[in-house]
């Protein structure tokens, strides 16, 4: 990974945390969920989908679900 890729990767993965702190109400409830298998990601665990373009959009598009109520 490239300097400018994983300062990338860095600042993506602050917006998700900061995102799902606002969602979730807590830094910690935050982290926890991060490396937590959830139902709307087929189960997966949102950070092993941070990785790739992808699975950070479906990571952002998942907490605005949750920010909405919508769970699956």
């Amino acid at each position: 990974m490239s300097e400018n890729s994983a300062e990338i990767a860095r600042t993506k993965l602050a917006e998700i945390l900061a995102k799902a702190t606002a969602v979730l109400g807590s830094k910690e409830d935050a982290e926890q969920w991060l490396e937590k298998p959830a139902i709307g990601l087929d189960q997966r665990k949102p950070m092993d989908l941070l990785a790739t373009p992808a699975g950070v959009e479906m990571v952002e598009d998942y907490l605005g679900r949750l920010e909405y109520g919508v769970y699956t």
